[in-house]
């Protein structure tokens, strides 16, 4: 079973202001916020939704299998990445940072976050 302890390196990223770990049906499993306004598990349900989507879309479209989202919003970032929808456990990760956070490095931890979690999940 995943633990609070997989979040740590992203949790050290600038700009940091939450994660969670979310089956592909939405299910939040685990999730860390600095901010308590911020509802992770309305939010897992509804990132999830537009990650589907996206797998929808994408394949619809030829474009192969929705990978990593960004979403840019006047006061924050938000990323989702997918384990793969092959994978044997499909989950789906998303992480909200400041604007000004440090998102290109949150794109590279968050596909190890992902392997970890289906390793331990599998």
């Amino acid at each position: 079973m995943i633990n609070e302890s997989i979040f740590e390196d992203i949790k050290q990223i600038n700009g940091y202001l939450g994660i969670g770990i979310s089956q592909y049906t939405g299910e939040l499993l685990l999730s860390d916020k600095l901010d308590n306004k911020i509802n992770l598990e309305e939010t897992a349900v509804i990132f999830n939704d537009v990650f589907r989507s996206s797998h929808t879309l994408s394949r619809k479209l030829s474009l192969g299998k929705t990978t990593v989202m960004e979403i840019t919003t006047e006061k924050a970032k938000i990323l989702m990445a997918c384990s793969g929808e092959d994978e044997s456990v499909h989950l789906h990760v998303f992480a909200i940072f400041k604007q000004d956070g440090n998102v290109a490095l949150a794109k590279m931890v968050l596909p190890k976050i992902l392997k970890k979690s289906v390793a331990e999940l599998s």
